[in-house]
């Protein structure tokens, strides 16, 4: 089939290539005169000069001209749109396979979070899931995944807990307290953050720890038989050679004491045995003991024990519905 051609389309074409005779070129000027034939010769030399635009050059040789231009149009178009149809295709191949890995890949499990806290007078221990041992003293809460991440391997705790972390290389082990970090990779070391103690240390008994700030920046690193100590109220942290096994003898059930005031010797004696303990004397607070208590024994015997080593009475107030109360006066 034949197809029709536009006479005045094909007179625009041979317009454009210089093909038409000074006749022709008179006759062709006169159409152009009427506003239909001025609208169509515009939008010709519009098409004409995208052509030149991208490329395609004027033909210089006569004879089917429009056939020419038509063929630059219909050849710019086809190009165009098998790029289109080629880019377009990748977008819509990218977007299915990307559905299709979402659809079989299985969604990754939750991370959930677990809390313990041993109870005052009690002690608790925990087994993570890479191996790790964990063991809390009184009144100490622990949060911590039930899965760590291929990244890093976190916990966080507020009071004592002795740790023998699983050595994994590739993945550090952090424990968080309220003002600070210690990084570790496998380790046996002793962390004593409480809330309401002045001070967070921690005590290393094999491997090596990094002591950061809440901020991720290291402020020390520990050996060894070493122990860090920082006040909360400072930036600064104290670093000393100790004896690690008194510092770990709270897991085998006993509670040192080296040249510790009484205030302190207090607080450590409320939480294990859930009771309240009141100095009377303020000078008292200040007097200091070293020694070891066994924490299987009851807490009037460790108090007598206390009196015939110190200038201290106490007397002991039993509460049916709450806790204790021992009161220390000093001894006149």
């Amino acid at each position: 089939m034949t197809e029709e051609k536009d006479p005045f389309w094909e007179k625009i074409a041979e317009k454009f290539h210089g093909e038409l005779s000074i006749d022709e070129e008179a006759e062709f000027i006169r159409q152009i005169d009427d506003r239909a034939g001025l609208l169509d010769f515009n939008k010709a030399q519009k098409i004409y000069d995208q052509l030149t635009q991208i490329g395609l050059k004027p033909y210089q040789e006569s004879g089917k001209s429009w056939e020419k231009v038509e063929s630059g149009i219909k050849g710019d178009q086809l190009r165009w749109l098998k790029v289109f149809v080629k880019y377009a295709a990748i977008i819509i191949v990218a977007f299915i396979a990307g559905n299709m890995i979402k659809l079989f890949t299985p969604a990754e499990k939750e991370i959930r979070y677990s809390e313990i806290r041993a109870p005052h007078g009690q002690m608790s221990k925990v087994v993570l899931p890479d191996g790790t041992r964990i063991w809390l003293n009184s009144g100490t809460t622990i949060r911590y995944p039930d899965r760590f991440t291929a990244e890093k391997r976190e916990v966080a705790i507020s009071g004592e807990a002795y740790f023998e972390v699983a050595r994994m290389d590739h993945k550090p082990f952090t424990v968080t307290t309220k003002d600070l970090q210690v990084a570790v990779f496998g380790t046996s070391f002793n962390v004593s953050a409480y809330n309401d103690d002045e001070t967070t240390s921690v005590t290393l008994v094999e491997g090596k720890v990094e002591i950061k700030n809440t901020n991720g920046k290291t402020i020390t690193e520990l050996n060894p038989g070493q122990l860090a100590v920082k006040n909360k109220k400072d930036t600064l942290t104290s670093v000393k050679n100790v004896e690690t096994s008194f510092y770990k003898a709270w897991i085998e059930g006993k509670i040192y004491f080296d040249d510790q005031p009484l205030n302190q010797i207090a607080v450590k004696l409320e939480r294990w045995f859930n009771v309240d303990i009141e100095i009377a004397n303020d000078r008292l607070k200040s007097y200091k003991f070293t020694g070891t208590i066994l924490k299987n024994k009851p807490l009037d015997q460790i108090m007598q024990a206390l009196e015939l080593l110190a200038p201290i009475r106490f007397i002991h107030q039993v509460n049916a519905t709450g806790k204790d109360k021992i009161t220390i006066y000093k001894r006149t």
